[in-house]
């Protein structure tokens, strides 16, 4: 696989993930905001050990992991809201729920 697919994929699933477990949290307790930022941090780097070990994109090095979890960390934030709203705007579709009625 390509890196950068993977990079891409990558910051789409820490997106998805962190909106996941956001939505799980704050239902039960309040949690301050830069919480959250910690959260990003640490799920992206876990996600540049995961592409750099596991889907061998690149060479076996922890240098090389750090560097893909902050490009996985930049692409997150550079487009967590156009991400977001397109996870959001494709389960809509996909359950059949009216995206109007909703916002």
């Amino acid at each position: 696989m390509n890196v950068y697919v993977l990079l891409c994929l990558a910051a789409v699933a820490v997106v998805g993930l962190i909106e996941w477990v956001k939505n799980l949290v704050e239902k039960f307790l309040p949690v301050p905001g830069w919480v959250w930022s910690v959260v990003v941090l640490v799920a992206s780097q876990g996600c540049g050990f995961l592409a750099v070990y596991g889907a061998d994109v690149t060479a076996h090095n922890p240098l090389m992991a750090v560097l893909l979890g902050f490009a996985i960390l930049a692409l997150a934030q550079i487009g967590y809201e156009a991400i977001k709203k397109a996870i959001i705007s494709r389960a809509e579709k996909a359950l059949g729920v009216d995206s109007e009625k909703t916002n």
